[in-house]
């Protein structure tokens, strides 16, 4: 499943989705990659975008059991508060007599009619690749779709184009929030690839920093442990100024081997990772901070892999890109699987939270909190 949450949309714009051409358009920029094989489900509050979850198509024998997709839709429609959704199904499919998965759409729009919340469209979309014309499969001028609301009786009619005018504006306006969208969901999972090269720099970098600390901790032993205490606290506070001055106010440079082994040795203790979190919470523009992060994970050696991973989840979630908070997420987890933080950032995003949660928790405590614990 891949659950995408976007709160930064005016009301007044196109991309409040007023129109089919628009969702359309837009679903590739809420999810980060262009969908296939998919059904995807738009949460609207006043026109405005909460809430983009994608879950691969079932099979056409399947869709009459969807107890799971079920229970997950209910869990979103009550953490989200919308008060309408636009479903899509993007297939390649066809089906003789009707448009394909409509029984999957009717039990849908059963299931949101209990939940309270209406269905303002279901619609049906497609790649002239994909219904064996010529030209390039992704292009705006390649897309069709039919409404399974309206009188499109099966796919086997010619459909809407996509107005490439409206899409021009979409896509105009996510590039301006520096949004884009990959060819597919793999593209995305590689984008946040390990760093093979880098890694091992990396990881002898963290080694002879987590040396040098520990030496320097021995030596205040001898003064007892109030004095150990307080170099640690020091450490600490040192690192918090690192890694505000690397991640959540950067210059545009490119990251060194040794900022990146910083921010990832940095961020394996709880105390600066929480820290680093408030900050983001409080960070006008994200997108650059997400940039540094992405990078320090791609060169995080494993077994250090999960602090770094999950914040960098945390701060694609805060941004609204829920697929790479979840491709971060499955990194964190894989390199530990018992890393609490990244079991609760799962919860949330399982549970089709809006980034609004994470921000509403983290204003409960102050900066001081995060440095002490």
């Amino acid at each position: 499943m891949t659950t995408n949450s976007i709160n930064r949309i005016a009301p007044d714009s196109a991309l409040s989705l007023r129109c089919p051409d628009a969702v359309i358009a837009a679903i590739p920029y809420l999810l980060g990659f262009q969908p296939s094989e998919s059904l995807v489900i738009v949460w609207l509050s006043k026109n405005q975008v909460l809430l983009t979850l994608r879950v691969d198509l079932p099979p056409e024998a399947s869709s009459g059991d969807h107890m799971e997709l079920s229970q997950t839709l209910a869990g979103a429609a009550t953490n989200t508060a919308a008060d309408a959704i636009i479903i899509c199904v993007f297939t390649a499919a066809t089906s003789d007599g009707q448009l394909p998965n409509t029984s999957l759409i009717t039990k849908l729009m059963v299931d949101f009619y209990r939940l309270g919340v209406g269905v303002r469209d279901a619609l049906l979309v497609r790649h002239r690749a994909e219904i064996g014309s010529a030209g390039a499969g992704g292009s705006d001028e390649c897309v069709r779709w039919w409404s399974y609301l309206g009188d499109d009786e099966g796919d086997a009619t010619p459909g809407r184009v996509l107005d490439e005018q409206v899409s021009l504006y979409v896509r105009s306006r996510f590039a301006l929030e520096g949004i884009a969208a990959l060819p597919g969901r793999v593209d995305l999972e590689h984008s946040l690839d390990p760093d093979t090269g880098r890694g091992p720099r990396v990881d002898s970098l963290i080694t002879e920093i987590t040396k040098d600390l520990t030496k320097s901790l021995d030596d205040f032993k001898r003064a007892g442990s109030k004095a150990v205490s307080g170099a640690l606290e020091r450490w600490r506070r040192e690192s918090i100024d690192a890694l505000v001055a690397l991640v959540v106010e950067p210059e545009g440079r490119e990251l060194s081997d040794r900022q990146v082994a910083q921010i990832v040795h940095s961020l394996g203790d709880i105390r600066v990772r929480d820290t680093l979190l408030w900050h983001l919470v409080r960070c006008a523009d994200r997108h650059a901070p997400f940039e540094v992060l992405v990078t320090a994970l791609r060169g995080a050696p494993a077994g250090r892999v999960a602090p770094i991973a999950t914040c960098t989840s945390i701060c694609a979630w805060l941004l609204g890109d829920g697929a790479r908070a979840l491709v971060a997420l499955d990194r964190a987890q894989v390199d530990d699987g018992e890393y609490s933080l990244a079991h609760l950032v799962a919860r949330g995003l399982a549970a089709g939270l809006p980034p609004a949660f994470w921000t509403a928790a983290m204003a409960e405590v102050t900066e001081e909190q995060c440095r002490i614990g």
